[in-house]
């Protein structure tokens, strides 16, 4: 032991890593107890990460005030709410307003502990992570050959599987007025099928003062419902936005949303009319202005996702002095329901088996999701035009910019894979501005001039070119 006591540091933690190993259970506590150096060792790796669930943390703030060190080694708390278990005939239906009910009022409570607690964790001036996600036990299952199955209950005729959570989001009650300034980023989990309502947002942009980066997830399918609903559910998640703290500089933003899988649909309008904005893209637009990186899945395309309908002294062009890197995947639908592609003149109507959309039971699916039906992937001139004139006035506004990329959501199936990206990058003082597409896209005069309009306004060489492969 006085040989290893002479090695240095960074190959002691590897050897006390090793022996950390799982299935090396009390190795821990025997180390740590050597001397102060292991001790430190021991605990830096132990506390880096913390699995914690509502039981967990009185216990676990207790340990960690017992030497307030500890609270700087922490790097990542991976908080889960643990829901209400469901009888197996539940695994036939969609959830009730009385399960929903109950969800709702286990996750705010268990929240509101958390949030309690994470109101005394001292500023460290270090990076702390935390990781959201809520679950009930009867919801986790696997695939045997071709069949899933629960690990609660096995196989259960007629279960309708993820379907069961459809158009439930976790409203979170009795928030605390509590400020949480140690919190730097915030993450709801991507593996859990479970999804936080506007009321979650709210509260934890007032609470977490210190956030510096997002990865959120806004649930925005509401097919069941009037095209009211979901406009009001825009406005509330634009106005939630608006709140997020000065401080985020890195956002994530996945807008859970399907088009119609029968493109012969219109999709539902979320502006009141055609003259009218869509709140949740103005209040996308004003937050990015404040990011270094965005990184966004699902938004409507449109081109005020770049640039406003009109400039005004009341409402003054963007500007994005920080942004660097962006990357958007948009949908080919604008706010007022209309698509952004027509018909592919190419090919004709191709039935898609696959679609990545909720495959509800025939009875509680929309009439747009039927009989899908794809078959818009040419790009109408015009509306894209529009949309990349708008785009190049955005980045003659991002003087630090050295990355954007632009994709649309198109679903594919077989060997046919149709796409649509553009992407523009900047090296140095050289810049290239890319249309890959599939079938390919070639823009007016009119988008070219903007551009280089744009490179000439920021002293760039600019290379324009359009091609089929990215």
């Amino acid at each position: 032991m006085n040989r290893l006591g002479k090695l240095p540091v960074e190959v002691l933690e590897d050897i006390i890593c090793l022996a950390m190993l799982p299935g090396t259970s009390g190795t821990a506590g025997k180390m740590a107890s050597v001397n102060s150096l292991w001790q430190n060792i021991v605990e830096s790796k132990n506390f880096q990460q913390l699995r914690l669930g509502v039981e967990d943390i009185p216990a676990a703030m207790e340990i960690l005030r017992n030497r307030p060190e500890r609270f700087c080694l922490v790097r990542l708390i991976v908080f889960s709410v643990v829901l209400p278990v469901y009888s197996a005939a539940d695994c036939r239906n969609l959830e009730s307003p009385q399960d929903r009910f109950n969800n709702d009022i286990v996750f705010s409570k268990s929240m509101n502990v958390l949030l309690t607690h994470l109101s005394q964790w001292p500023s460290t001036g270090r990076t702390l992570e935390l990781q959201l996600s809520a679950f009930s036990p009867t919801d986790a299952r696997c695939l045997m050959g071709n069949r899933w199955v629960r690990y609660w209950y096995g196989v259960v005729p007629g279960d309708i599987l993820h379907n069961r959570t459809y158009g439930a989001a976790l409203e979170l009650y009795g928030k605390t007025d509590k400020l949480i300034p140690a919190v730097t980023k915030l993450t709801l989990r991507d593996d859990c099928e479970r999804y936080i309502a506007v009321s979650g947002f709210e509260c934890l942009f007032r609470a977490f003062t210190g956030l510096r980066d997002m990865d959120l997830r806004h649930w925005d399918l509401y097919k069941h419902s009037p095209d009211s609903v979901r406009r009001s559910n825009r406005r509330r998640m634009a106005k939630a936005l608006e709140q997020m703290p000065d401080s985020v500089g890195s956002m994530r933003f996945n807008v859970v949303y399907y088009p119609p899988a029968d493109q012969s649909f219109q999709g539902q309008r979320t502006c009141e009319g055609d003259d009218e904005s869509d709140p949740l893209t103005v209040a996308y637009r004003n937050a990015t202005q404040r990011m270094t990186v965005v990184d966004v899945h699902g938004m409507l395309g449109t081109p005020e996702l770049f640039w406003p309908k009109k400039v005004t002294a009341v409402n003054p062009a963007p500007f994005w002095p920080n942004l660097k890197y962006i990357e958007l995947h948009y949908h080919i639908l604008e706010p007022t329901g209309e698509w952004l592609f027509e018909r592919d003149r190419h090919a004709g109507a191709r039935h898609q088996a696959d679609l990545p959309f909720f495959d509800l039971p025939a009875d509680l699916t929309p009439e747009e999701d039927v009989r899908p039906m794809q078959n818009r992937y040419t790009a109408n001139q015009d509306k894209m035009d529009d949309f990349y004139y708008a785009v190049a006035k955005a980045v003659a506004n991002m003087p630090k910019l050295e990355h954007l990329r632009a994709q649309a959501i198109t679903y594919w199936t077989g060997n046919i894979a149709p796409f649509h990206v553009f992407k523009f990058t900047i090296d140095g003082r050289m810049g290239s501005a890319t249309w890959s597409g599939m079938p390919p896209f070639e823009p007016s005069v009119d988008v070219l001039k903007a551009w280089r309009k744009m490179a000439y306004e920021r002293g760039l060489f600019l290379s324009l070119e359009s091609k089929y492969s990215e």
